[in-house]
């Protein structure tokens, strides 16, 4: 009997252990959660994987993967990654992002400078300090000379989807936002425009860290990801 018990914990053990090393745990800025998931769910199918799934603004996806040294891959934006230190083994190239002004129903900008007229009276941006598309918004609205122009009508909020949330609800009238999560509400906005200048280059990448190695699920990933029909998804996410 003792032998019994000792073998089926045993088995128990060795199957817990072989579940694991198929999980992988993904970090993400909160922009490309409908991306993310789809990769997810294709590279879930494909190598046989489990894709954990966490998401936020970049400054708490970093301090997410900085404190807990449990999250092995992360995507967003390649600079920021840099810039944070992090411990970075390998990039694995997604796409191009792209800014957009996206507008709520009921109105219609022909312009990203209509945003300093009185048509826009409350403007939303994602964190201008750890969201890549607050920091994207501030450089082009810098470059313009609009700063000054909407600083009292301006709202900060955390992420992009908060954004896209608030122009659809009318909220606020308009927000920048990315080409990305602005695609999925697209039928609840008045419209928007991608702006393709004045600010610097946004590449989309997964970073695998330093516990991405010997993480055999890690690596099912990279290869996935890296496949004609992931970049089919990123294309069709507005990469």
């Amino acid at each position: 009997m003792l032998k019994k018990l000792i073998i089926v914990t045993v088995v128990f053990v060795m199957s817990s252990w072989a579940f694991a090393a198929d999980e992988v745990t993904v970090a993400a800025g909160a922009g490309y959660r409908k991306l993310v998931t789809e990769m997810a769910a294709y590279c879930e199918q494909k190598e046989g994987i489990k894709v954990n799934m966490s998401f936020g603004n970049l400054g708490q996806v970093i301090a997410q993967v900085k404190a807990s040294g449990l999250i092995p891959v992360v995507i967003g934006d390649k600079n920021f990654f840099t810039r944070a230190k992090l411990e970075i083994t390998e990039f694995q190239p997604i796409g191009k992002g792209k800014l957009v002004l996206a507008w709520r129903k009921g109105i219609d900008i022909a312009s990203v400078d209509e945003i300093a007229t009185d048509k826009i009276k409350r403007l939303a941006i994602p964190n201008t300090e750890n969201a890549i598309y607050g920091i994207a918004g501030t450089q082009y609205m810098a470059g313009k000379g609009l700063t000054d122009k909407v600083k009292d009508k301006l709202l900060v909020v955390a992420t992009v989807p908060q954004v896209n949330s608030y122009v659809a609800t009318g909220e606020v009238d308009a927000g920048f936002s990315n080409l990305t999560d602005t695609m999925g509400i697209a039928d609840k906005i008045g419209g928007y425009i991608e702006i393709n200048e004045g600010y610097a280059e946004i590449p989309i990448v997964a970073a695998f860290l330093k516990e991405s190695e010997g993480n055999a699920a890690a690596l099912r990933l990279k290869n996935c990801l890296a496949d004609a029909e992931s970049a089919k998804i990123a294309k069709k996410h507005g990469l």
